[in-house]
């Protein structure tokens, strides 16, 4: 399988120039702008390694603090930058190493060919696992939630409600089924909360908790969970 590298810059002309480049070198190099789209890529695509071009402004720096949140490979930052201190800032922020512009692509490739060889042999990178539905984004092994870009705060119930409906996808779960999930076959009587912690789930995922678009209810049947983009 060839190694693919996620490129993320507001300049796609960083794209024209090493995507040729890192074809020769058998490197498979995707482009991205910042955004919602960059980190669900990343996370639908599971790149090898993340490259971002960073400019000056607070803005980016705060898009690469959320990307970094989710990202578990290495990642090489490209800087616009007349400030070489924030070579310092970059790699303090957690990325693996970074670059100020303009670089040569040969010495960009050669950084790229190091990290990639260093992460191959790295056993402590977490193995982590996602749900990913256009703006709602889940981490599973981190139990944690974003919703366009900003944390979900769920209690440790409702996480277990939303895992098993991201688990179980366009399928109808009956009420004894989340319960046997959430809480265990030895549990009786817990049908009625069922109700309250979905009306909960739909509170902070929902934009119209009235309307619901992704957790439906099928009268006589129970729940289902609906992904708004096909996976």
């Amino acid at each position: 399988m060839n190694t693919t590298i996620l490129l993320i810059d507001r300049d796609s002309s960083v794209d024209r120039k090493l995507q040729p480049a890192f074809a020769r070198e058998g490197y498979s190099l995707e482009y991205v702008a910042p955004g919602l789209d960059a980190i669900r890529a990343m996370l639908v695509d599971e790149p090898d390694m993340v490259i971002l071009g960073l400019g000056p402004q607070e803005t980016d720096w705060d898009f690469c603090r959320r990307l970094l949140a989710f990202l578990d490979k290495p990642l090489l930052l490209l800087l616009s930058t007349d400030n070489k201190l924030d070579r310092v800032k970059g790699l303090e922020f957690g990325a693996d190493d970074c670059m100020i512009k303009p670089c040569l692509t040969e010495e960009v490739i050669a950084r790229a060919r190091v990290l990639l060889r260093r992460s191959a042999h790295q056993a402590n990178r977490s193995n982590r696992s996602y749900f990913v539905d256009g703006n709602l984004v889940i981490d599973l092994t981190r139990r944690e939630v974003w919703l366009d870009e900003e944390p979900v705060r769920l209690t440790p119930i409702e996480f277990r409600f939303l895992s098993c409906f991201t688990e179980h996808a366009g399928q109808v779960l009956s009420h004894d089924r989340l319960v046997n999930y959430v809480w265990g076959p030895e549990c009786t009587g817990a049908r009625d909360s069922v109700k309250l912690y979905v009306h909960q789930l739909r509170k902070k995922l929902e934009p119209d908790r009235d309307r619901p678009q992704r957790i439906l209810t099928r009268r006589g049947e129970g729940y289902l969970f609906r992904a708004l983009i096909d996976r």
